[in-house]
């Protein structure tokens, strides 16, 4: 069990899962796999959705944000056994609960922010709100966002949580290289992010043995670990397809969660833009 404070503890987790180039990818695939006519919110404006993507990484002065990109799994007995509202986790774990993560409960939450900026019929705010949504929607996708052991570090492997989903995706992901997945309507969306966080858990023993395996390439000096090309191709001919899986599925869950907040508003059409 941890016993660093909450500040330390926020000090310690990275904020940006997948780095800004994953976030933006993300949103690029949930927009190409909407049907036509919630895409057209989104004409003319895909940059903005790209470039509000990481918005949540930069909000480090609110004390309280880092646990909104995370759940930790274990204090709950594992992934069959997690809470399914705020009040739960707190008679369950008590007052530490917040720093275990909320971010299912915050997906929720940016859903209905979505649903209501479709209402208002202001693009501007549908796609600041798409943004905001998919960055957690993404981080629900990694691995070591659904662990105590988010950075290696109770496996003498620290650095792994940014060499994943930061370093690979970096050095290799393409987007063109991507298939836009279609986006379905969800009428049980909001309880999407426990399924999508459980899945996430599972893939947590390969890509910690995968990241162990590469580093039987890296050299140790003064300096401390100096990882090599080496390192880098062959972790991600182990986990390049887990990556690109990811990257993928958070598009699609992105997609639907817009198409389920569209149909939500009741359709609306979008404004049309002055010439």
């Amino acid at each position: 069990m941890r016993t660093l404070p909450c500040l330390l503890l926020l000090a310690a987790l990275p904020l940006g899962a997948w780095g800004d180039k994953g976030h933006r990818v993300i949103s690029g695939l949930a927009v190409k796999g909407l049907p036509p006519e919630p895409r057209t919110w989104y004409a003319g404006r895909e940059r903005d959705l790209a470039a509000h993507a990481s918005d949540p990484d930069t909000w480090r002065q609110d004390r309280k944000e880092g646990p909104r990109h995370f759940l930790d799994m274990e204090p709950y007995g594992g992934p069959d056994h997690l809470p399914r509202t705020l009040e739960e986790a707190q008679a369950r774990i008590g007052g530490d609960y917040y720093r275990r993560g909320v971010l299912p409960w915050i997906i929720q939450d940016r859903w209905r922010d979505l649903v209501a900026a479709f209402r208002a019929g202001d693009p501007a705010k549908v796609v600041t709100a798409s943004a905001i949504l998919g960055h957690y929607i993404a981080d629900a996708h990694v691995p070591l966002h659904t662990t105590e052991n988010h950075d290696g570090q109770y496996t003498h492997q620290r650095g792994v949580h940014s060499r994943w989903e930061s370093g690979l995706v970096e050095r290799h992901v393409q987007e063109d290289a991507l298939t836009p997945l279609p986006a379905r309507p969800d009428p049980a969306f909001l309880d999407r992010p426990w399924d999508w966080l459980k899945a996430s858990h599972a893939l947590v023993p390969q890509v910690l043995e995968d990241d162990r395996k590469a580093d039987r390439t890296t050299a140790v000096d003064k300096q401390g670990p100096q990882r090599t090309q080496a390192y880098w191709m062959i972790f991600w001919s182990e986990q390049g397809p887990v990556v690109k899986q990811q990257l993928q599925l958070a598009g699609q869950h992105l997609g639907d969660a817009i198409l389920t907040a569209w149909i939500a508003a009741e359709k609306p059409s979008a404004p049309v833009q002055a010439r």
